[in-house]
């Protein structure tokens, strides 16, 4: 286990409180006032501003200042409906050249999960296209004003192994365009198939906006608690918790995971949701009994954030391809410098 990639969630006091507010099994009592001068700060960082705003109002909370409250609630909320603004106008740009698109995390989480969609508050826009449109997507952003925030390693890299591409309007506002859900070997085994081939839509304004189904949520989420910063933001981790919530399709789920090798990503993740007071579930338990192989143990280490992460994500990502893709990573990774 000494190889193996620690996720941290241990919330305690106020911010466990929030983190796990309505769930089925909260994770604690809260006892401890919100002091919004000492609190704001990490509740932002958590993305708990919106469901702080709703304990509160519900009279779960004690709150020194309402006012203070209520007002970083505003001010989320706003850069949030500015960014769902700039995400339609995306989404349209994709769709005028004739490129598939899905939302991913912010805006459809806080419609499809949330009782009230202000309790989900985002600060950055997250899409998903095939992969062999990544870059054609990047272009047809651009007359939006959106540009790219860095170089690629080279046009075949990001077109078969990247993540994402990163672009920024000159507001500073962040717009991922995905082609795959995680970097690293973890995001190579993902079948996009599987992603476009089950979407669904949720209602922003009068449109339908297409999304991923909610067991693709599921999965998306928990890899994203388990891939991504070594102690996750609580407000993805109470999104996966709030997912577990719908009548999910295990089986799917299941498969899926068995197909996308990725069973112990599923795994870290759903344990997170239980720590904040997810409610019980089968996929809850099947976590629990979870037991990660010496080849997940490998593949997980490979995203400690090191001085040698970018190598050690490399050398990882080879080891879950094929032999012919293993040339084609390695000839695309020595592109850029031929170029």
């Amino acid at each position: 286990m000494g190889g193996d990639r620690i996720v941290t969630v241990a919330p305690t006091g106020l911010l466990a409180f929030v983190a796990g507010w309505d769930l089925a099994r909260g994770a604690v009592d809260c006892i401890e006032p919100l002091d919004v001068g000492r609190h704001l700060g990490v509740l932002r960082q958590h993305r708990l501003v919106g469901v702080a705003q709703a304990a509160a109002d519900a009279g779960a909370i004690e709150v020194d200042d309402h006012c203070a409250l209520t007002e970083a609630h505003v001010t989320a909320m706003t850069e949030t409906l500015r960014l769902e603004d700039l995400m339609l106008a995306a989404v349209d740009a994709l769709a005028e050249a004739g490129i598939d698109v899905l939302t991913l995390k912010g805006s459809a989480l806080s419609h499809l999960l949330a009782s009230d969609p202000s309790e989900r508050t985002f600060s950055r826009i997250d899409l998903l296209v095939p992969g062999e449109a990544l870059l054609a997507a990047a272009s047809a952003l651009r007359p939006l004003g959106a540009i790219r925030t860095r170089a690629g390693v080279s046009a075949v890299f990001e077109r078969r192994f990247a993540q994402s591409v990163s672009l920024r309007w000159q507001t500073a506002t962040e717009l991922d365009v995905h082609r795959t859900l995680a970097s690293g070997p973890y995001g190579l085994t993902i079948d996009s198939a599987d992603l476009f081939g089950h979407p669904t839509t949720f209602d922003l304004g009068g449109r339908a906006v297409s999304t991923l189904s909610l067991e693709m949520h599921a999965l998306h989420a928990a890899i994203h608690v388990a891939l991504g910063d070594v102690e996750p933001r609580l407000g993805d981790v109470r999104d996966l918790a709030l997912l577990l919530r719908h009548d999910l399709d295990l089986d799917l789920i299941m498969r899926t995971v068995e197909g996308w090798r990725c069973a112990h990503p599923l795994a870290v993740g759903l344990r997170a949701a239980a720590g904040i007071g997810a409610a019980d579930h089968a996929l809850l338990d099947w976590a629990e009994a979870h037991r990660a192989s010496g080849r997940d143990r490998a593949l997980f280490a490979s995203y400690r954030k090191t001085e040698a992460h970018v190598y050690t994500q490399a050398w990882a990502s080879l080891r879950v391809l094929g032999w012919h893709d293993r040339v084609a990573y390695v000839r695309s990774l020595t592109a850029g410098r031929r170029d």
